[in-house]
């Protein structure tokens, strides 16, 4: 396959920008030659069409556009140190020169960098390196800045990963089944003790380190363990075929059961593409309105197709007026964020002007209307709102939620957020030249305009609670019946 390079000035693939501006200046080059140069445009085009071939050929050649890779043997395929090298200092440039590091400690990337520098080795493999280097981008301690492995190493994993065969999840900072076995005796629920000799602490202080949030809040980390172990456990703790694991049942007994690897599609993931399994089909957000109240979900803060969200929300508001409709739920849960569309929900809610983003902004972001405060809309909700949360917000969901509780305009109800008032964004994407390992990093730093809240911790809910291990497995939304409870409803 023919893995591509990444633009650095806008989120597409350098092939198709270089087309883009090939198409754009042959273009202008032919408005030009319909009023000038009558006698030559012949000559004028072949000229043109074989500069822009010779330039095509020319950063072909040299990876300008990006490279060949071998997806059958990817997996198996060793680099040189000199390889891995040049793919460090390309990741050092990004984080160190183009990232804002708002919430890094520079001394201690400095110090993963050198010490990283010293322990390549001739021949690792893409995933060696990957364990390498992907605690550096962890260090940056920014939600938005991930690495993922190529997108050549995803395809191969299709014939050649297995990963731990049962479902597990991360509650109360233990591991869980999800699923069970009934042949090897093992029950959805049972805790898991050890895997392969390593100790649950161990198994979670892996993971943690390998999982990208904002400042020292690991919530969002929690919260992408709990749904997407069996992918992070292969990455970064063990790929072997086989497991011992040691697990305690609902009475307290101990045993032992061996389970052996297994390929299962919706674990062949990556860091960044994680954060949108839950939104493939485009449903971003959804209400339901009944007697006494109603309950709008926003899984993702982005415009669904065919549907806008301006339009969708004023039509929703319009019917919670026309039925008398004074209790929400808003609910942002597994929401990791998009753009600041939530300006629009906020003006539902308040009853006078607030200021959405603090400081100064790049002139781009001025005209498209970031630095816009918020007005309230011509219908608005004055009744009680709760917002339900847990540790997938961050970003512009953490900011949504940042300005009700500044603003009082509703209760949080659920789990502390995984992002706060400020996060680094506006992002680029980076294929690195040799293993192909895909770096999406931010650039720019972005605070809404509250006071006294910490920019170490998430946005503590109001009223803390959080589903158990028998929740789960039950299907019982503990935070939907607080919320219920709060606003004295019943469901």
């Amino acid at each position: 396959m023919f893995s591509m390079n990444k633009s650095s000035f806008i989120p597409i693939d350098t092939p198709i920008l270089f087309l883009m501006i090939c198409l754009l200046l042959t273009i202008g080059l032919g408005l030009i030659c319909i009023k000038k140069f009558k006698g030559y445009r012949k000559n004028i085009f072949k000229f043109w069409c074989l500069s822009w071939l010779i330039i095509t050929i020319i950063l072909f050649s040299i990876g300008g556009f990006g490279r060949f890779v071998e997806v059958n043997t990817i997996n198996t395929k060793g680099y040189t140190v000199k390889e891995l090298t040049e793919d460090l200092e390309q990741l050092e440039k990004c984080i160190i020169k183009e990232n804002p590091l708002y919430f890094a400690d520079k001394a201690e990337l400095k110090q993963l960098f050198s010490s990283a520098y010293g322990e390549i080795k001739d021949g690792m493999t893409e995933l060696e390196f990957y364990r390498l280097v992907n605690p550096i981008t962890v260090a940056v301690r920014c939600g938005h800045t991930n690495l993922s492995i190529s997108e050549a190493l995803v395809k191969n994993r299709v014939k050649t990963a297995a990963f731990f065969p049962l479902k597990v999840t991360f509650v109360d900072d233990q591991l869980y089944m999800v699923e069970g076995d009934l042949e090897r005796g093992i029950n959805a629920g049972d805790r898991i003790l050890s895997i392969n000799g390593r100790t649950d602490d161990e198994i979670i202080s892996m993971l943690i380190k390998n999982v990208s949030g904002d400042s020292r809040n690991n919530q969002k980390a929690k919260y992408i363990i709990s749904k997407h172990f069996n992918n992070k456990f292969y990455d970064f703790v063990d790929n072997s075929d086989s497991f011992t694991v040691e697990i305690a049942n609902n009475k307290g007994e101990i045993r032992k059961v061996n389970l052996n690897s297994k390929y299962r599609d919706e674990f062949n993931e990556t860091a960044w593409s994680l954060h949108f399994t839950e939104i493939q089909d485009g449903n971003y957000y959804e209400s339901i309105i009944r007697d006494e109240f109603a309950i709008l979900s926003i899984r993702f803060f982005f415009e669904e197709e065919g549907t806008k969200f301006e339009e969708y929300l004023s039509e929703f508001f319009i019917s919670l007026k026309e039925k008398n409709i004074s209790k929400l739920i808003i609910d942002v849960r597994g929401n990791y964020g998009g753009p600041p569309i939530t300006k629009t929900l906020l003006s539902y809610l308040v009853s006078e002007k607030i200021e959405y983003f603090e400081g100064n902004l790049p002139l781009l972001h001025n005209i498209v209307g970031y630095a816009k405060p918020v007005y309230p809309a011509n219908i608005r909700f004055d009744g009680d709102v709760v917002v339900l949360i847990d540790g997938a917000v961050f970003s512009t969901t953490a900011h949504f939620c940042a300005l009700v509780k500044h603003h009082n305009l509703g209760t949080l109800i659920g789990s502390e957020t995984g992002g706060t008032y400020v996060c680094t964004d506006s992002s680029k994407d980076k294929v690195l030249n040799n293993t192909r390992l895909r770096f999406h990093y931010s650039t720019l730093t972005y605070k809404v305009a509250v006071d006294g809240m910490s920019e170490d911790e998430g946005i503590k809910p109001h009223i803390s609670i959080s589903p158990s291990i028998e929740d789960i497995l039950n299907g019982r939304d503990v935070q939907m019946e607080k919320a219920l409870q709060f606003l004295k409803l019943s469901n």
